[in-house]
């Protein structure tokens, strides 16, 4: 048998990680900390870790939207349930 194969039996699992799969393991979500906790149970916002996103001036932006303009406009139907 081949590497991958031979090691299922051996307790290898192709199923996802998570927190409580795997020693040791926390995955988080990505988000990270924009602050700290305080002893009283609040929470203090740093405001020097809070992401801001710059927009840039789009005015005489030349380049067209995902959707083709040439894409017809279908009607709305009235849902009813």
């Amino acid at each position: 048998m081949f590497g991958v194969i031979k090691s299922i039996p051996r307790g290898a699992s192709r199923l996802q990680l998570t927190a409580k799969k795997g020693h040791n393991f926390y995955k988080g979500t990505g988000s990270g900390a924009m602050g700290r906790h305080t002893k009283n149970g609040g929470y203090l916002v740093d405001w020097n870790k809070v992401r801001s996103f710059v927009v840039p001036d789009l005015e005489g932006f030349t380049l067209g939207p995902y959707v083709s303009r040439k894409t017809p406009v279908l009607a709305k139907k009235n849902a009813t349930i």
